[in-house]
């Protein structure tokens, strides 16, 4: 009986780490056009979408990395210019959130069902600790 238990137990865990490598990430668009079956209209049209995601992660980088830098310096910057940071981190949000919003609006419904288990990205909380690290 437990042996059973661990075969099944064993068994879960390598479904589940096979799945996890099959994830399809937004910005892979070949692994995105093959796994929703886009046609060229909608692999044009998204493909762009993705592009301006990736310029929005790359502008979220960029600034993280020279947050990173002043802080390291002891330089860290005043209320207000930590207002101006987090709006312009919201602003980046909300554009990737409505670009995500343009890319399924271009999608039938069984291309819909199919864009919910793909891997979106995304940016998380700032945080004073990461900053610092």
């Amino acid at each position: 009986m437990k042996v059973k238990i661990l075969v099944i137990m064993l068994g879960l865990i390598f479904v589940s780490k096979i799945n996890a490598q099959d994830q399809v990430s937004l910005l892979e668009m070949d692994k995105v056009k093959e796994y929703l079956t886009l046609n060229a209209d909608q692999y044009k049209t998204i493909n762009a979408k993705v592009v301006q995601i990736k310029e929005i992660l790359e502008e979220d980088k960029e600034t993280i990395a020279a947050l990173k830098a002043r802080f390291k310096s002891g330089d860290e910057p005043g209320f207000f210019e930590k207002i101006k940071v987090k709006r312009a981190r919201d602003n980046r949000v909300d554009k990737i959130n409505d670009l995500l919003d343009d890319i399924e609006k271009q999608l039938n419904s069984g291309q819909k069902n199919k864009f919910k288990n793909i891997a979106k990205p995304g940016l998380k909380a700032l945080n004073k600790k990461e900053l610092a690290e």
